[in-house]
């Protein structure tokens, strides 16, 4: 105990550096040996990220490829970007924006809520051949995500399509009269125009989070409970947060009001699209949740049947119900692993290029775009790759953002035992 006393008052006594370098020396060995993978590390990750940032910061176009040096301009190539001042056609960034949440928010809600019941319809003994249903249901995420794209819009083509040859015979058999050439991938007619609705939606939701938010705080406070300082982390999300939802609210309400009914504020405007989507949305949102629900399947069902049976057992003896079964003993212990799934399955989403690209390629006339296939498209047909350079840093900070969001909701980095 004197050696481990003295060892910890001599690190705390000396400077920052001495200690970095002492750790150093003791730990000679385990550098030598990862020391290859950080090289490579260095050359094939930082060093490509650290030249996109670079040209971000210049005017760098296919001419530049060759050697020849770009020319500096500063911010110019984020300021383009959110002021759609780029010269390509059908961009405008925040309806994009919006409709790559709406995207993420309905795909992984859908894939969560049908991966769980369906990994809690297998987990009952009495179902047969469980196991030859799960291996059946995991195939579709199994496949190569670019193949089962290509199979979808050869399912949605107008002519000969799958979905319209179904149609015939379906009229066929049971003499009905459904559409056998509806243009699924490039009919620009919404279906449904909830665009009217839109700030109304964005007042009660933004409401109800504020409330939530503020009864939160009220429960938890600012302080932490150990140590009795305030914490730097709920503070800053629970007062920043409530900041931006009550301005929201309020925002959105005065435009309402001083425009007679027909709300015009950029938070508005950042549905734009996605509050009245075209057909092609429906088509690839169909595709992608057919695509993304199994492997929350395979989490769910991992997760199901590491919770021991002696649990359920005592709390029938106690006589809860099912629900209540659920709710204090699955869902519980089906946090752990389905919060980090969730997660992640929010950053694939978010950055499915696949499915949209080889479905539809963004169309009809840029309607379905995401951040990713835009970006795509500045650098493959525009070929502005600072501006394309200067978008991506966005779409990471974008991402960064919602993932910290996410975290502080989830508490997903969080022990098990943590509060």
């Amino acid at each position: 105990m004197a050696t481990i006393t003295q060892t910890q008052s001599y690190s705390r006594n000396t400077s920052l550096w001495e200690n970095v370098k002492a750790g150093v020396r003791s730990s000679g060995l385990p550098w030598a040996f990862i020391a290859p993978s950080v090289i490579v590390m260095l050359l094939i990750t930082f060093v490509p990220q650290l030249y996109q940032i670079l040209i971000s910061f210049q005017d760098f176009q296919a001419a530049n490829l060759g050697g020849r040096p770009a020319a500096w301009i500063g911010l110019d190539n984020f300021i383009k970007v959110f002021t759609n001042d780029l010269n390509v056609p059908n961009y405008n960034f925040f309806p994009l924006l919006g409709f790559n949440i709406v995207w993420t928010v309905i795909n992984v809600a859908f894939h969560a809520g049908i991966g769980l019941m369906v990994a809690l319809a297998l987990n009952a003994e009495h179902v047969i051949g469980r196991r030859i249903y799960r291996a059946l249901f995991v195939l579709p995420w199994a496949l190569p995500g670019y193949i089962t794209a290509l199979i979808w819009n050869n399912l949605w083509q107008r002519n000969d399509g799958g979905i319209n040859l179904l149609a015939e015979r379906i009229n066929e058999w049971f003499g009905t009269s459904l559409e056998t050439r509806t243009d699924w991938l490039g009919q620009l007619t919404p279906p449904v125009d909830l665009r009217g609705i839109v700030p109304y939606a964005i007042i009660v939701v933004c409401a109800l989070v504020l409330f939530w938010l503020i009864r939160r705080t009220m429960r938890l406070g600012l302080r932490n409970s150990e140590s009795g300082k305030l914490d730097v982390s709920r503070t800053v999300w629970s007062v920043g947060g409530g900041i931006l939802l009550a301005g929201a609210v309020l925002g959105t309400l005065f435009d309402l009001i001083s425009t007679g009914g027909q709300a015009s504020s950029p938070i508005v405007q950042l549905f734009d699209r996605a509050g009245a989507p075209t057909l092609a949305f429906y088509s690839v949102l169909l595709s992608n949740i057919w695509l993304g629900w199994p492997f929350m399947m395979v989490v769910a069902t991992g997760a199901l049947q590491s919770i021991p049976p002696d649990l359920y057992e005592a709390a029938d003896v106690d006589g809860a119900t099912k629900w209540e079964q659920f709710q204090k003993i699955t869902l519980p212990l089906l946090r752990p692993a389905m919060v980090p799934a969730i997660m992640l399955g929010t950053v694939w989403t978010f950055n499915q290029f696949n499915v949209i690209f080889f479905i539809t390629a963004g169309g009809p006339r840029g309607q379905t775009d995401l951040l990713v296939t835009q970006s795509y498209k500045l650098i493959q047909q525009e070929q502005l790759y600072g501006t394309a350079a200067a978008f991506s840093i966005v779409v990471f900070f974008i991402l960064l953002i919602i993932t910290l969001i996410n975290n502080q909701i989830t508490r997903a980095t969080k022990a098990y035992d943590e509060a």
